[in-house]
């Protein structure tokens, strides 16, 4: 695999993370509404932070052990099924439902409160140990290149979608429907299928 593969990848994954509502979606929704477009960026620039100090904690951590080919083949098999998984959850979801997202502003900076409500969401730590580390596992061997290529393609997808979902609130422009975000629900599906099919094969191979 390619360092561009990785990032390409690495974008597809996390992009298809990002479209699952949740707190961070919330919080967006929210400031964006009563501060303007900006407010995707800046949430997302926080949210980075937060993960990369959680790709610096798990290679400090985890580096050796995910040198491991006994370890990188239970990484494997767990993010593989946990995509599978995923990707059978977004198929099943219809459309883009921002009704039933709490949107209670938090009266505290945006980059801050990027930091704040992802790491008081329990989900995102479980794909972090879970997917995130099958991944590094895969991107470790490539050295400092590697593990750059990975969190750039993951993050750019958080900044793609959060900035998207910012600017459509922020401006009422370019309005997300529910066609367009079922579209792209059902492409990062396959792609989380046949993904997380190649990590199964990659343990038992």
């Amino acid at each position: 695999m390619s360092l561009f593969a990785i990032a390409l990848s690495s974008f597809a994954i996390a992009l298809s993370g990002a479209l699952s509502p949740g707190p961070l979606l919330a919080i967006t929704v929210t400031r964006s509404l009563k501060y303007g477009a900006k407010q995707g960026p800046l949430l997302i620039f926080g949210h980075s932070i937060l993960e990369l100090v959680m790709v610096v904690f798990l290679i400090a951590g985890f580096g050796s052990f995910l040198k491991q080919p006994a370890f990188s083949k239970l990484l494997s098999i767990v993010g593989g099924c946990m995509l599978l998984l995923i990707a059978i959850s977004m198929l099943k979801k219809k459309e883009l439902d921002l009704s039933s997202l709490k949107v209670d502003a938090m009266p505290i900076s945006s980059i801050f409160s990027g930091i704040i409500v992802s790491v008081s969401n329990p989900y995102w730590t479980i794909w972090w140990i879970t997917i995130g580390l099958a991944y590094l596992s895969i991107a470790l061997p490539y050295g400092l290149a590697g593990i750059i290529a990975f969190f750039i393609g993951h993050i750019s997808a958080d900044f793609a979608w959060y900035s998207a979902v910012s600017f459509s609130i922020g401006k009422s422009m370019a309005k997300i429907t529910p066609f367009v975000f079922r579209i792209i629900t059902i492409c990062c599906s396959i792609f989380l299928v046949g993904f997380g099919i190649f990590l199964l094969m990659k343990a038992f191979i």
